[in-house]
């Protein structure tokens, strides 16, 4: 692999840096370090040069001195010769060292915290601990949930890995890294790629599969079955392209320095451009399933504010998506790795970090309507039974004595136009028991005593969706 970038700061004299002043034992110590290839086509493009061997500033901003050293250190250095020179030649000029590892860090840490808390509340709104009664977990956990919780494993391994990434030097200039650090770089970075190409097919997957406990449409839910499909399709092909990026494998991430004439590699720019393209295409697929659904759907204007927001998040995963797939553009020939790689890093973690609160955000939204339910767009009595219901609920459960009337009619209160359930609770009749006693109970009963529709009439629910922010499952 030969390095193109240029070699700007050309420590051609003896004096200092006019930016960073060298002790002549610190230039003799810093020109020792240096390869002597690279001292040799130092010494011969000064020579042919107007600058003078003490003029440091006209030495590292000289082109034609660049130039020639440039075609001089690639045909006669090393990969590793040249690194070494081009980190001499910046330290004797004074350039600035350039440091963004802090960056890669972080985007690693706060997105995975952010998106772990996203992750525990959906497990919490969907398992509950009764305080009374038999002490059972109840849980509505389904097959979308799993897929998530393996998912979220496999995003915290790379946050993870993103500040070890960050500590052996992603985010700083390649020269100035030791060989040992960029093989680790390179190749935790090969197993981070594999956990990305897994984990993010999963997350749509796992979105997809909810669709299917909301919407009951059957051409919908082939829709969702063919999304879930090709989603399978992009995990399992790019992540064996992945994995057999290199052979022999471990080439991968030892082959930056040119020792190994063996190794065979894929076009890496190639391979991340088609995956990160077709990553895009799912992403506008997977959000833009449910919007005809949701276009036939009568939303007051709380829940329908609630539905932007949520899609509003799913299509910055799909902005994030692009942004990543412009950061691709030095993918797999750079030449100077462990700088350039960082933006990608980053990126593909906030890309899955974003993409895990989209998935969880119905499930938080019903959490949080059981305890503010006004603020989600929903009464108290949507949230625990309406008050008509609790009541008929009450006075099932009540022992009453003496003569009553054993007809008994529950009227729910009528509510404000922006409360109203997508299909409205109708007038809820009960009938009391009469024992031989004389005594009258009140028969027990669930939700599935009372009915949502008109006897005689066909259920509603199988004329038009239910909306994703309402499903109880």
């Amino acid at each position: 692999m030969l390095f193109f970038w240029s070699l700007l700061s050309l420590a051609i004299g003896l004096a200092a840096s006019q930016h960073t002043p060298q002790t002549g034992s610190n230039l003799a110590e810093l020109l020792q370090s240096m390869p002597s290839c690279g001292l040799q086509c130092l010494s011969t493009a000064i020579a042919a040069s107007p600058c003078l061997a003490t003029d440091t500033a006209c030495s590292c901003s000289n082109a034609t001195i660049t130039a020639e050293v440039n075609e001089c250190v690639t045909t006669s250095c090393t990969i590793r010769e040249q690194l070494r020179t081009k980190n001499t030649t910046e330290t004797i000029c004074g350039h600035p060292v350039r440091d963004e590892t802090r960056i890669v860090s972080y985007a690693g840490v706060i997105g995975c915290v952010i998106a772990f808390v996203a992750f525990v509340l959906r497990m919490l709104s969907k398992v509950s601990f009764p305080c009374e009664g038999a002490m059972r977990v109840v849980n509505n956990l389904w097959w979308d949930d799993a897929i998530a919780s393996f998912a979220m494993a496999e995003i915290i391994a790379i946050s993870v890995l993103s500040v070890e990434l960050a500590n052996l030097g992603l985010g700083k200039d390649i020269w100035t890294l030791l060989p040992y650090n960029i093989t680790q770089i390179l190749k935790i970075y090969y197993f981070d790629e594999d956990l990305y190409l897994t984990a993010l097919p999963l997350i749509k997957i796992s979105i997809l599969l909810t669709y299917l406990r909301v919407f009951t449409s059957k051409k919908f839910k082939i829709g969702v079955y063919i999304v879930i499909g090709l989603n399978l399709a992009y995990g399992i092909a790019f992540l064996l392209v992945s994995i057999f990026q290199c052979l022999p494998i471990h080439c991968a991430w030892t082959r930056w320095d040119g020792s190994d004439p063996t190794c065979k590699c894929n076009d890496i720019n190639a391979q991340g451009w088609t995956s990160a393209a077709f990553n895009v295409i799912l992403d506008v697929l997977t959000l833009g399933l449910p919007l005809p659904m949701l276009w036939k759907m009568s939303l007051n204007k709380r829940k329908k504010f609630l539905v932007m927001i949520m899609f509003s998040v799913g299509f910055f995963v799909t902005i994030v998506s692009i942004i990543r797939l412009q950061v691709l553009v030095q993918f797999g020939h750079s030449q100077n790795t462990t700088w350039d790689y960082r933006s990608v890093g980053y990126w593909s973690t906030i890309e899955l970090h974003a993409s895990v609160l989209c998935a969880c955000m119905p499930a938080i939204r019903n959490l949080i309507r059981k305890f503010q339910p006004r603020l989600m767009g929903s009464s108290v009595e949507e949230s625990f039974g309406t008050k008509g219901i609790s009541a008929g609920r009450s006075r099932n459960s009540e022992l009453e004595i003496g003569p009553k009337t054993p007809q008994v009619q529950v009227f729910p209160r009528k509510r404000d136009p922006d409360e109203q359930d997508f299909i409205p609770l109708n007038d809820v009749h009960g009938v009391a028991e009469t024992t031989s006693t004389g005594q009258t109970y009140g028969h027990r009963s669930n939700m599935s005593d009372f009915q949502f529709f008109e006897e005689g009439k066909p259920d509603p629910t199988l004329e038009r969706p239910v909306s994703p922010l309402d499903y109880r499952r």
